[in-house]
């Protein structure tokens, strides 16, 4: 089978859009980045200006025409990132190729590591890190030298992750929250906006305020 360099959102809402963005600021810069050849989502998406390739359901068939995927929703609900999960695994199953989506004004330095379906976004900065599978590291974020970062995590716009942090899966970094240096964050753990991390959170759960606290703990699945 012949690989398409095209490539598919799966996701019509707001992150895909903003891909969608990035990719096309890169193209009129000259940039050799993908093209969206569509998506896929449940129900039509009229803020997509691409077409609706057909739901999740179609994945297998749409991988055997060499088209590669991109996870491009993050569920706003709770557990945060545990319907992403699920649909990831989903593409898995149907034996999908996932690109990763750098944007040219991002940084990822050399000796950065990327498991496959990443996403950075403008202006955000992997320096030295190991990022897992599915990660995203939105707008203006930093993740420092030696970070290791779970698969499925979201680190949000303007979020400064210190060196030598150690961030599980399935995590969600709100907008603007600081991890200090070395600290570790279990699987499953959501920081809430604008907090300060200053400790290691071992117990899966919501945290926010100053200081920061645990609000709500949650399975582990």
């Amino acid at each position: 089978m012949k690989m398409n360099t095209d490539i598919i959102l799966a996701g019509g809402g707001g992150h895909a859009l903003s891909l969608m963005e990035a990719l096309a600021f890169d193209h009129a810069r000259g940039a050799d980045a993908p093209v969206v050849a569509g998506y896929t989502a449940p129900a039509d998406a009229p803020c997509m200006t691409v077409p609706r390739l057909g739901s999740d359901d179609d994945a297998a068939t749409l991988a055997a025409e060499g088209y590669r995927f991109h996870i491009a929703f993050v569920y706003a609900g709770l557990p945060v990132m545990d319907k992403r999960r699920r649909i990831i695994s989903l593409y898995e199953e149907a034996g999908v190729s996932f690109a990763s989506i750098v944007a040219s004004s991002a940084v990822v330095t050399p000796n950065s590591t990327l498991g496959e379906g990443c996403a950075v976004l403008n202006r955000a900065v992997v320096n030295r890190a190991t990022l897992g599978g599915h990660v995203i590291v939105n707008t203006g974020a930093i993740v420092e030298h030696d970070c290791v970062v779970g698969a499925n995590t979201f680190i949000g716009p303007g979020a400064v992750i210190g060196g030598g942090v150690t961030i599980g899966r399935d995590c969600f970094i709100g907008l603007g929250a600081r991890v200090r240096n070395g600290v570790t964050i279990a699987d499953g753990v959501t920081v809430g906006m604008g907090c300060i991390v200053n400790r290691n959170l071992t117990e899966p759960g919501i945290y926010h305020g100053d200081p920061l606290r645990l609000h709500r703990l949650r399975n582990r699945n």
